[in-house]
């Protein structure tokens, strides 16, 4: 744990690096590694850990009733996964957590995060307060996200995701170049369309004067 560096992440946020180490081991936190493809969490377990990765790129995901893949976010270096989870009695994932390549994560202990030390230290406190808008801003994400993939068109889906995508990158700057961490196949499943379906309607959009691009690199127009 000593020669761990932690990412800014929002759990540990407002609290300096001794006071972070304090933390961890108040809570006998663990450092995992997992290999590419290797899943840190799988759907419809029960989880008694959250997690933030410390590095690598993670993927979350779940199945349809139609048991198509349906990609729900990626999660990158100072990320939290498993906070939602934490705060219900019933811990059972709905979603699968997998690395997309090499990954580090540090893993908290859900009996020990909520239950407060025998030191009540200050910092408890702060590890829930951020916790608990962690969770908040995950209930505004995910009203987000069925915003995006409620819309009656991929046209239209296509243009909010890209919009949003470009707000995170610049706020209010349209036209500056962004990335977006998604390549064609793992853009369709985000939207829930399908891959050729998608492709032809992008590139529909860069001859209509929309948008320009080259691979996951994009600029609205």
């Amino acid at each position: 744990m000593n020669a761990l560096t932690i990412p800014p992440n929002p759990l540990l946020e407002g609290m300096t690096e001794a006071e972070q180490k304090a933390m961890l081991e108040c809570l006998k936190a663990r450092v995992r590694y997992y290999d590419k493809g290797e899943n840190l969490l799988w759907e419809h377990e029960n989880a008694d850990c959250m997690g933030i990765i410390v590095t690598g790129l993670v993927e979350a995901s779940k199945l349809d009733m139609s048991g198509k893949r349906l990609i729900i976010s990626r999660l990158a270096s100072g990320s939290v996964f498993g906070d939602v989870l934490s705060l219900r009695n019933e811990r059972r994932s709905p979603v699968t957590v997998t690395a997309l390549e090499r990954v580090s994560a540090l893993l908290l202990p859900v009996a020990n995060l909520l239950s407060p030390c025998a030191r009540r230290c200050e910092n408890h406190d702060k590890l829930i307060r951020n916790l608990l808008n962690r969770v908040s801003e995950k209930y505004f994400e995910l009203l987000d996200r069925i915003a995006c993939i409620t819309k009656p068109t991929m046209r239209e889906k296509i243009i909010y995701f890209l919009k949003r995508a470009s707000d995170e990158a610049a706020p209010g700057r349209r036209g500056r170049v962004f990335s977006i961490p998604y390549d064609r196949t793992a853009l369709a499943e985000y939207l829930h369309v399908e891959r050729s379906a998608l492709s032809r309607e992008l590139s529909a959009m860069k001859r209509d004067g929309l948008i320009d691009y080259h691979k996951n690199t994009f600029r609205l127009l």
